[in-house]
């Protein structure tokens, strides 16, 4: 009867614009409580050690946590927050009393933990978002939700939703709200919702006439200004102008920014692979190679299941399955030239006002961004500040190549010299031979290097899960606030898998190889061939704007 109530009020007040008075708020969150704390009863008795199976189940059963935060919580938010500035006082009690019974559950109802997680770190966002006069108190009301968030993620790292929400928080970074829009549609689980919020980060970009642009650093910009651009479906001449402004100015904004570049680096990879995934459009060349390679996964377990009598699959028998499948499929290609490539039909079209035909036209014009940004950060010899970057390339291109044909798509876009180059001079102080020579995935068993701050970048992506060994991100966890920190002591491990991930690809015969005796690398005779496949080439020679020239730029490709 209250949650009728509540319903019933909410959709009435909602359709108004009256004005409420003050009474009559405190007797609509007096009604929302009496709500809130039925639920909190509700849980504890079917939750109880002592109930019985079938009552445990009715919570579940009639999804009685989503019916909490829809019918007593977000419902009664959303009025208050569109009957703002009057509401504002309203508003933070309840905020205030939501989070204390959210925090209670999370005590005394763990059983479903992740739905009060995500729920503290919605109400943490609201309480953000309502804080305009103390700016220092919105900041860390914006760290509370990204905490939780954060555990959000580690209870479910395939789910896009969650990197939705730390997009939202990302603000004003718009690198980093571009990677985690990305990471939201290219997730295992993507979350399509955001193919429509993104828009709130492109629009400013796009509008005619923006002055956006001017807020931030060339590369900054022209690389959001780029993505929105594919992501519409707009002018090729315009993206092919930004791409370019972007590689012009990325060597110099390295060296400008240094050690920041080990947190955005690896932020920008991500993203660029996601634009060779068209950010998750379903008829991309990728996304139905990876969606159709799991698919022949599954059929291929369950028959191993039903011939062998097993009724589990391990993760390790998967992964030695899936090891096997790789290095028989490129035994069977490796002669093999005819496969479809990225290539694109409207690159040289005469017509100005050209825009991307749909997803494989797009992808392909994406292809140059991501050779060209490899081809900038990899000739950066001795840069540790460019290594995080470099791996999450290379655990990319490693993945790709687990997935029939999908590496072979784009294998003539990707500059394997510059990797060759790059892996034969990163610095090897500290990494061991017998790790990054070996078959298993190098991993110190404990300590510092476990997991290092870019693993946390690639979770929960859809290629991600093909370099990852089984429970990588289980046990010992590196802790959230410990996540982001950049030690001396990362150099090694990272210097490791790099050259490990070098030296598996190596092991397919087909792009590079690696020699054990002077532990250098080479390209093979077949990638000189690939090299009439690349639809761009990108001079590295070319020179860079100056720090004032830079300081001073603005995007002047017509808006």
């Amino acid at each position: 009867m209250v949650e009728k109530k509540c319903v019933e009020i909410d959709q009435q007040q909602a359709a108004t614009t009256n004005k409420l008075t003050n009474e009559q708020w405190q007797a609509l969150i007096a009604l929302h409580r009496t709500l809130l704390h039925e639920h909190h009863d509700f849980f504890l008795a079917s939750q109880h050690p002592s109930s019985s199976p079938a009552l445990k189940r009715l919570a579940t059963k009639y999804a009685m946590p989503a019916r909490m935060w829809r019918h007593g919580i977000h419902s009664f938010l959303e009025l208050l927050r569109h009957r703002l500035p009057d509401s504002l006082d309203h508003m933070l009690s309840f905020v205030y009393l939501a989070y204390s019974m959210m925090a209670l559950l999370m005590e005394s109802v763990p059983s479903f933990e992740e739905t009060w997680i995500e729920c503290l770190g919605d109400l943490a966002r609201y309480r953000m978002a309502i804080e305009e006069a103390d700016l220092r108190d919105r900041e860390v009301w914006a760290g509370v939700a990204r905490m939780w968030y954060d555990k959000a993620a580690d209870k479910s790292p395939n789910v896009g939703r969650i990197q939705h929400h730390l997009a939202v928080l990302a603000r004003p970074n718009i690198v980093q709200q571009l990677f985690y829009y990305s990471k939201a549609l290219v997730s295992v689980i993507p979350f399509p919702n955001a193919r429509e919020s993104v828009m709130l980060l492109f629009n400013p970009f796009l509008a005619t006439g923006e002055i956006a642009s001017q807020r931030y650093p060339v590369v900054e910009a022209a690389f959001v200004k780029a993505a929105a651009i594919q992501f519409t479906r707009g002018s090729i001449e315009m993206y092919n102008g930004l791409v370019e402004q972007f590689l012009f100015a990325l060597d110099r904004h390295i060296g400008r920014v240094t050690t920041k570049f080990r947190v955005q680096g690896p932020e920008l990879a991500s993203t660029i692979c996601a634009t060779l995934f068209d950010f998750g459009n379903v008829d991309s060349y990728l996304w139905k190679a990876f969606s159709s390679y799991d698919a022949q996964l599954q059929a291929t377990l369950e028959n191993q299941k039903a011939s062998t009598g097993q009724t589990i699959i391990s993760a390790e028998q998967e992964a030695n399955l899936k090891e096997e499948q790789l290095q028989a499929y490129f035994r069977s290609v490796n002669d093999r030239t005819e496969h479809p490539k990225a290539v694109h039909s409207s690159r040289d079209s005469t017509t100005k006002d050209a825009t991307f035909s749909g997803a494989q036209d797009a992808v392909a014009h994406a292809c140059h961004l991501f050779d060209s940004s490899i081809e900038v950060v990899f000739q950066r010899v001795g840069d540790r500040n460019v290594v995080p970057f470099a791996h999450v390339v290379l655990a990319f291109l490693k993945s790709l190549a687990h997935v029939p044909d999908a590496m072979l798509y784009v294998e003539g876009q990707v500059p394997w010299k510059s990797i060759v180059t790059f892996l034969n001079t990163i610095g090897r102080s500290g990494a061991l031979s017998s790790r990054y020579e070996g078959s298993a995935f190098p991993q110190p068993l404990s300590g510092t290097g476990r997991q290092l701050p870019e693993d946390f970048i690639m979770r929960g992506l859809v290629w991600a899960k093909h370099y990852y060994p089984p429970r990588f991100f289980e046990g010992e966890v590196v802790d959230e606030d410990e996540r982001t920190l950049e030690l001396p002591s990362h150099a090694a491990p990272r210097a490791e898998r790099c050259l490990w991930l070098g030296i598996q690809l190596a092991s397919l015969g087909r792009w590079i190889r690696y020699d054990s005796q002077t532990q250098q690398f080479a390209v093979t005779e077949f990638v000189r061939g690939l090299e009439s496949y690349r639809t761009y080439t990108f001079d590295t020679r070319s020179p860079t704007m100056s720090v004032e020239r830079e300081d001073t730029f603005m995007i002047d490709v017509k808006s």
